[in-house]
């Protein structure tokens, strides 16, 4: 498979600190690649190394398999900082400058708006919107020109819950349409509910790279218990959103596929007059694995 992005052996150094060093990386097409780390970890760096914003000291990257950068870059929609849009325009006008920079042309800004969802918004002015509508207006600025790789740098830095749902869910809904998405996140939580892949810095050193998947194992891990097991698992065979049952000596445990929860399993066993004694959920999470990876390499 072509790579859209290919790291090699890149660093950079600001005086005495090493901020990145011999970083290799390779994001395909379709991942949504989060680039993991504590606050100076070298995740900022090295997307403004990838987006020839900081000039690298040795190590090269190539994207879409060797094409040349100035080209490469009409390609990549990307947020490094919060945009300074205009407080006093709304929403429409500030695309409209933006579009004009970008020489995106103004044909994509109404379909920009509802993918972002602010379509409703769009004559308000700016400076009445929460922190997570600015945040999706930042986004939907990368967006314009319809590039087939968005950059995002801690896009929900300093956003309230709901501002991180909002934005969260925005860039999933993006990455269903095809495209790939490289994210700079400190926030764990993040990564594991939009990545499909990530890597781990550590002092500028690249200490863990893999799927999001085969990283956490099997998630969503569900023990059930009635007072007659086999009825009870003829019943969940017929539940759609069960991965697997295994057996146990008094439980079953079962993995369920994405999108399921352990609420539902037990409406459902309620709807077929099967009352569970026992119903605990086991959720393997990032933050336990990055605290193991991290404590490896001390």
């Amino acid at each position: 498979m072509k790579s859209t992005l290919k790291i090699q052996q890149l660093s950079k150094s600001f005086g005495k600190i090493k901020a990145v060093q011999k970083l290799d990386l390779e994001v395909q097409p379709g991942q949504i690649y989060g680039i993991l780390g504590p606050n100076g970890s070298g995740k900022t760096t090295t997307l403004g190394m990838i987006l020839d914003v900081v000039a690298p000291d040795s190590g090269s990257f190539s994207w879409f398999e060797g094409m040349p950068n100035i080209e490469a870059r009409k390609q990549i929609g990307s947020i490094l900082e919060t945009p300074c849009f205009l407080p006093y325009l709304t929403a429409v006008k500030n695309l409209e400058i933006v579009a004009h920079i970008k020489k995106a042309g103004k044909d994509r800004i109404d379909d920009v708006l509802k993918q972002i969802g602010l379509y409703e918004r769009k004559d308000d002015k700016f400076k009445t919107y929460s922190l997570g509508m600015k945040q999706r207006l930042s986004i939907g600025a990368a967006l314009l020109s319809d590039p087939p790789v968005l950059i995002l740098d801690e896009p929900t830095n300093g956003l309230d819950p709901q501002g991180i749902a909002e934005v969260r869910q925005l860039i999933v809904d993006i990455a269903n349409q095809g495209k790939t998405i490289l994210i700079a996140s400190h926030l764990l939580d993040e990564v594991q509910k939009v990545c499909t892949h990530f890597c781990v810095l550590k002092q500028g050193v690249k200490i863990h790279e893999g799927a999001v998947s085969e990283t956490l194992g099997e998630i969503n891990k569900v023990e059930v218990k009635s007072k007659d097991l086999n009825s009870l698992k003829n019943i969940l065979d017929n539940f759609e959103g069960i991965e697997k049952i295994e057996n146990g000596v008094d439980v079953l445990t079962i993995t369920l596929k994405n999108g399921f929860n352990a609420m539902q399993i037990n409406e459902f066993c309620f709807k077929n007059v099967i009352i569970l004694q026992k119903l605990n959920t086991h959720t393997n999470s990032l933050e336990k694995e990055f605290l193991k990876i991290l404590k490896e390499h001390d």
